[in-house]
């Protein structure tokens, strides 16, 4: 349908089909009034004098006595909504006139919904939200941006992973090991301090795990004894707990992992495998022991798995804590879990028996596992447990090595090393080459990106790190 005004003095709007078949002749509501217009709105028929809304060229124009079609014309409303626009003015400045709200902007000044809104209001509506949605939120303003960066802030607010503490070894060096982190970019000064300068005085501290904003670390007590203590510390608010010393001999190496989710308790749990070397001199799990901040304590518990167990943790084999279970990955080709009283004992197949090289993760929720195909040692395949109590593995992505590092053929965990997933993303973080570049794989896109350089003489294990400041660390003091 077109409608037209056939002049102002007829005062009527006549409407015709498009193949001319149908006229009709519409009276306008008010044929006292002079100056008919039409527009469109919401799918119904405006026309501008009077009945739906009067308002003044005073309140519009700020004092000014203007004449519609003399000083100021209306050029459109807005089809979702009461907006009126409108054109006045030497300039031809176009503003607009919110009919429900009585208020007029100009383009350079458009109304913010959210302008009413505190600082205060805003920081607790987006503690709420997922960290990507509050990512996403920094576009829209700087005052947002400003806002969402602000350092007291952050502190209520839900972070996403920012970079990886790692070490360098240069035996010229007077001390010959030192801590390093990288933001998760590459660029600008680090995020957090490696020096640990907040942690009791100690010979050296050695970085062992980290899990959802917490540290674990041994703090030698000298150069001379290899006599050490556990720590657990809060880099972002500098907060530290040191253990009591569990059974272990002072000799005795064990492999101790950090278990903490804010999520389900402000308490965290360190576990230690206790191994012993069977005749054959095959070092195996004969139980576990565990810590409990809430309780203070060390417990030990025997092996429940019910038969002899390898685990196969290096510094570049790092346990994964989900769902209140450690899991930790064995030559065998399976994973083997425990809870934190040491009551529940699981195994989980592992994704592919007759892939090589086993490797976890998490994202997402999701526990995820990289080997690489015993018939193409240079393709690396990804999977996810997609359900978690039916142990159901499903290949999410297979990417080859000459695709990630330009056309090189290189193997995992000889040429390259997978070192993290970030946590809201099926983001692939490595390790690669004589400078041990630090690369990112977007497995949804296929991209590859190196972030920088970490040197030659940077050295594993590579703690992913995601800050929290929101949480005290429950020590069970």
């Amino acid at each position: 349908m077109v409608f037209c005004t056939l002049s102002r003095l007829l005062m009527r709007l006549w409407r015709l089909t498009w193949r001319g078949k149908k006229w009709r002749k519409i009276p306008v509501p008010d044929r006292d009034n002079d100056i008919g217009i039409i527009h469109q709105t919401q799918g119904c028929l405006c026309a501008f004098n009077t009945i739906k809304h009067t308002v003044s060229s005073l309140d519009l124009f700020e004092g000014k006595n203007y004449r519609l079609d003399f000083e100021y014309q209306v050029i459109a409303v807005h089809p979702e909504c009461n907006l009126i626009f409108f054109v006045y003015g030497l300039d031809n400045t176009l503003m607009a006139y919110e009919m429900d709200r009585k208020e007029e902007s100009l383009p350079n000044k458009r109304r913010n919904p959210a302008a009413s809104l505190t600082d205060e209001l805003i920081v607790e509506i987006l503690r709420r939200l997922p960290i990507r949605s509050v990512c996403q939120f920094k576009c829209v303003s700087k005052s947002w941006r400003r806002l969402i960066a602000d350092h007291e802030h952050r502190k209520k607010l839900p972070q996403t992973l920012s970079g990886f503490f790692y070490k360098s070894i240069n035996y010229e060096r007077c001390q010959s090991t030192a801590r390093h982190f990288t933001n998760v970019t590459g660029k600008g000064m680090p995020l957090v301090c490696p020096s640990f300068s907040f942690l009791p005085q100690c010979h050296d501290v050695y970085l062992l795990d980290c899990c959802n904003g917490l540290l674990l670390c041994r703090c030698y007590v000298s150069r001379e004894t290899l006599q050490f203590h556990y720590a657990v510390c809060n880099p972002a608010t500098k907060e530290w707990v040191m253990l009591p010393d569990a059974s272990w001999a002072i000799d005795e190496n064990r492999t101790a992992c950090l278990c903490f989710d804010p999520a389900i308790s402000s308490h965290f749990h360190m576990l230690e495998y206790v191994e012993e070397e069977d005749d054959s001199y095959v070092t195996l799990v004969t139980g576990v022991e565990i810590y409990s901040s809430e309780t203070g304590l060390w417990t030990l518990h025997e092996n429940g798995w019910n038969d002899e167990v390898v685990v196969s943790l290096s510094v570049n084999r790092r346990s994964v804590f989900l769902n209140g279970f450690l899991h930790s990955v064995t030559p065998a080709d399976e994973i083997v879990a425990v809870d934190m009283e040491g009551k529940k004992w699981r195994k989980i197949p592992m994704l592919d028996p007759d892939g090589d090289i086993g490797i976890i993760h998490q994202t997402q929720g999701r526990m995820c596992a990289f080997n690489v195909d015993p018939n193409d040692i240079f393709k690396l395949s990804i999977w996810f447990l997609e359900d978690y109590d039916t142990d159901n593995w499903i290949l999410k992505h297979t990417v080859s090595s000459m695709k990630l590092f330009g056309g090189k053929k290189y193997q995992l965990d000889y040429d390259y090393q997978v070192i993290a997933v970030h946590p809201e993303c099926n983001l692939i973080f490595f390790v690669y080459g004589w400078h041990n570049t630090l690369m990112a794989y977007e497995m949804d896109r296929k991209e590859v990106r190196a972030i920088r350089k970490l040197g030659h003489e940077s050295r594993q294990p590579y703690l992913p790190y995601v800050p929290m400041f929101s949480e005290s660390l429950a020590d069970g003091r």
